[in-house]
């Protein structure tokens, strides 16, 4: 059994002065902000996020916390972790807990089974936030998620290196409701494994994977589906393109409410992957005015899949046809060069 540390309610530090946001270009606006106090003013989907925008606020001082790497278990409520360099990965079993403007580095060991470098797959973890952190594990695994869970705000933060960038479901057996915000983060280069216990052709590394639940939104983010080659592993078949950028399906509950809106999204097999799957009788989600790249994976002769809905007779997407290319700001339309295709 791996060491648990019990972490004490902190007393949050004060944000830094502000600053100004930069000019509108193409629809959206390119932000440049240096502290937090500026950060707490940007309006997820009205800026494009970078690195700029993300993780630990430039300049910032951080303290190294558990260098050992055990596990962290928080189960106080209120407990706020801020300007730390974080060693193991936190499993927040408490309300109300804040992890701010951290350096998140997660285990050392491989995970005997799925979790994150930020786990909120506890009953009593509610209404936790995560707010500009830089979350690249140490030791990354097929296993470690950047966050993975339900009753959770994801916010401004910068993921690498992980399996999924962010995985939502509500939790099985309990309430319907996942009720996860995922606003202004930057996600990208995830870390692919090519002997993953669960798939025979490797990891299926999704940028955002939501698997059910209801009360999800998913606004403003700039989500690239690629990927890394991880230590010791055969490099990916499909190069650098990973599974999903985005994908909505019902594996775990039946969604409702469901919210993604003004992302940039480019990369994976699938840039937005939207399954109805087997346990329900159709799917609902409004996907809409989201900004699509054209780097998908090809699978031949230029068949690539920005937006794929597998099934139209099962599926109800609000707001399809507002999703533009970012190049052109041309609308996307059905058909194989179009961007957005269905399987039946």
């Amino acid at each position: 059994m791996k060491q648990s540390i019990e972490l004490s309610r902190r007393k949050a530090l004060g944000l830094g002065a502000a600053g100004v946001v930069g000019a509108v270009a193409a629809g959206y606006a390119t932000a440049a902000p240096a502290t937090a106090a500026v950060r707490a003013d940007l309006i997820p989907g009205t800026y494009k996020p970078t690195s700029l925008t993300t993780g630990v606020i430039t300049g910032t001082v951080l303290k190294p916390y558990n260098t050992s790497y055990a596990d962290l278990v928080i189960t106080r409520d209120g407990t706020v972790l801020e300007n730390l360099d974080i060693y193991g990965d936190i499993k927040v079993r408490a309300r109300n807990v804040v992890i701010r403007n951290c350096r998140l580095r997660g285990g050392k060991h491989i995970p005997s089974s799925n979790t994150g470098v930020v786990d909120a797959n506890s009953a009593y973890c509610y209404n936790l936030l995560v707010q500009d952190c830089t979350i690249i594990p140490d030791r990354p695994s097929y296993y470690r998620d950047g966050i993975v869970g339900h009753e959770f705000t994801a916010r401004r933060n910068t993921i690498m290196r992980s399996n999924d960038g962010i995985g939502v479901f509500n939790r099985p057996g309990g309430s319907v409701y996942a009720n996860v915000v995922i606003e202004g983060n930057l996600i990208k280069e995830l870390t692919y494994w090519s002997n993953d216990p669960a798939h025979s052709d490797g990891t299926h590394n999704d940028g955002i994977q939501v698997q059910g639940g209801q009360n999800i939104r998913i606004v403003g983010n700039t989500v690239i589906g690629s990927i890394v080659t991880g230590a010791g592993s055969a490099p990916s078949p499909r190069g650098t393109h990973g599974g999903c950028t985005i994908m909505l399906q019902q594996n775990v509950a039946k969604l409702a409410n469901v919210l993604v809106e003004r992302n940039w999204v480019d990369d994976g097999q699938t840039s937005i992957n939207i399954a109805v799957g087997s346990k329900y009788a159709d799917i609902v989600v409004t996907v809409q005015k989201n900004f699509l790249g054209r780097n998908q994976f090809d699978f031949g002769n230029g068949s690539k899949y920005p937006i794929r809905i597998i099934s139209r007779s099962r599926s109800k997407v609000s707001g399809l046809f507002t999703n533009r290319w970012e190049d052109n700001n041309v609308y996307l339309a059905e058909g194989r060069n179009l961007g957005i295709r269905y399987d039946s």
